[in-house]
């Protein structure tokens, strides 16, 4: 699915024609006493859209889904699902669902009775809540398991159960709160993988939170990189990874390099004693070349000599299974390459580094 790209400042006035807003945050801020926990943010989220709010602990992405689900009542600002302003309702007045990192399911009820709950306290007739369940249970996988109880499970089949529970209402936003933290690292990779399978059968417009930026770039539409309760980049997940907005993008999502550089007019800049073509624009504080490690290549210092080649020194390497990382020091400082492995060069070598400068990106402070 491609969205179309919006800056943040722009979430907040009317949406493109082409772009469906399905849910609309206008201005909303959270105070927790003295604490600014969401600062103003302004966000239209795309029907049928995979939005990760992603960032570190504390940065606000929590709270703001719990804002969109009610369980918390905005500061100031509106939350608009559709054309209805939904600020003031309930939690179960809103058509949304969320999933939480807990799965928090209930024990003494079987599988079936789990995902029936929602169901149940909206007064669906047996025969339909029968067949609803059902479909859930086929739907996430657990066809036969309506009869077991949620401690006969693993965690990523209770987890499903959680997601069919949620899905059985048929909410038109499916809200998820770091549902996969729990799980060790390749379960957690089979099941975003399961959920982004849901969300492409089911068309669901669904808000996903995490700390983990492979997670994030891995099952998004678009990602909202939050710190400070604000959001500092809202965007594709290649433009957030090739094109942070700043520095703070660029080293939380993912690894980078910062090459400090020197405008020399609106078309070269230097770095270290090479003066290079590249399109110069204006940066707030000092500008450097953000340049990730995959863009990088290692070369013998028999082919090094290109203006796009650094030469430099292997400080230490580590293998990372596809590939291997080398900390490489040259005159303008440390840089992190990685190569295919298995690679040849050994600590100590002598080695070029060769810039891409295609896949380079021009930041600020």
């Amino acid at each position: 699915m491609t969205m179309p790209l919006m800056a943040t400042e722009q979430a907040a006035s009317a949406p493109d024609a082409a772009f469906d807003a399905h849910v609309r945050l206008i201005g909303v801020t959270k105070r927790l006493g003295d604490f600014v926990a969401v600062d103003d943010i302004s966000l239209d989220i795309a029907r049928g859209e995979m939005l990760t709010l992603l960032g570190p602990s504390g940065c606000g992405k929590s709270t703001t889904l719990r804002l969109l689900a009610g369980f918390y009542q905005p500061t100031q600002g509106e939350i608009i699902l559709d054309s209805a302003n939904i600020t003031r309702l309930a939690p179960n007045q809103r058509q949304m669902t969320m999933v939480f990192q807990e799965y928090a399911l209930f024990p003494h009820l079987s599988v079936a009775d789990n995902i029936g709950y929602g169901l149940q306290r909206r007064r669906v007739n047996a025969a339909e809540a029968e067949k609803r369940i059902a479909e859930m249970l086929d739907l996430v996988g657990l066809g036969g398991a309506g009869l077991k109880h949620p401690h006969q499970l693993s965690g990523g089949q209770q987890q499903r159960v959680a997601l069919a529970r949620a899905l059985a209402v048929d909410p038109q936003v499916l809200l998820l709160d770091e549902p996969l933290s729990n799980l060790d690292a390749r379960l957690r990779v089979r099941l975003r993988e399961e959920i982004v399978r849901l969300q492409r059968v089911l068309g669901k417009t669904m808000v996903f939170v995490t700390h983990d930026q492979e997670e994030a770039l891995s099952i998004s539409d678009r990602i909202a990189v939050m710190r400070d309760g604000r959001i500092e980049q809202l965007d594709a997940p290649e433009q957030i990874y090739f094109h942070p907005r700043n520095r703070y993008v660029a080293e939380f999502v993912g690894t980078a390099n910062f090459l400090p550089v020197e405008i020399v007019d609106d078309a070269a800049i230097r770095v270290g004693s090479n003066v290079l073509p590249f399109p110069a624009r204006h940066v707030s504080g000092k500008p450097s070349l953000m340049v990730r490690p995959e863009c990088l290549r290692l070369l013998a210092t028999s082919e090094a000599g290109s203006a796009h080649t650094l030469c430099g020194r292997i400080e230490r390497k580590s293998f990372h299974g596809a590939t291997a990382r080398y900390w490489v020091q040259t005159p303008i400082g440390e840089l992190i390459v990685d190569c295919p492995a298995p690679a040849a060069p050994a600590v100590g070598e002598e080695v070029g580094v060769q810039l891409d400068i295609a896949r380079a990106h021009l930041i600020g402070d």
